[in-house]
């Protein structure tokens, strides 16, 4: 009987709204940064960006996903010590954002380590949604984003 050799990274998501620009930024060995881009005055993550590295140990920045009418966000960075400490999961809240023509966006997110927790990001509001408590790591993001960060989905690698 032949047996599987690869890691297939599973994708849960995205959750969050449906308009938006779909984006999908694959499959990396480590996430080591990870930029939020918070508007205070209307509740809501306008943007994500992340800093991947590849299996060559070369780092790679993910476009800014979302923040495109923004100019007075707040950014929150977090650094990922990718050797020892890895992500592992997200949570958080989304919902309809007037200044999103009515539709939905995410609130608020929450970043999980195998050492802690990072946020929550922005304000409580809506329907909530949380990532596999699965044994694996986040590998990449996908979701949709336009003037906001729509909708949020991870690729995670299964230990």
């Amino acid at each position: 009987m032949d047996v599987m050799k690869t890691i297939v990274p599973r994708s849960p998501g995205p959750w969050g709204g449906y308009s938006g620009k779909g984006w999908d930024d694959g499959v990396f060995s480590t996430i080591k940064q990870v930029h939020i881009y918070m508007n205070l005055h209307i509740s809501a993550i306008s943007g994500i960006q992340i800093e991947y590295e590849k299996k060559d140990k070369t780092s790679f920045w993910s476009q800014l996903h979302g923040g495109l009418g923004a100019g007075n966000d707040t950014v929150r960075k977090i650094n990922v010590d990718g050797e020892n400490e890895l992500l592992i999961g997200i949570e958080g809240f989304y919902s309809p954002v007037d200044d999103n023509g009515g539709l939905d966006a995410i609130r608020q997110i929450a970043f999980y380590t195998n050492k802690g927790k990072y946020g929550p990001y922005g304000t409580e509001i809506g329907t909530y949604f949380s990532s596999s408590a699965a044994r694996g790591k986040i590998v990449g993001f996908h979701g949709k984003s336009g003037v906001f960060l729509n909708a949020i989905g991870v690729h995670m690698e299964y230990f």
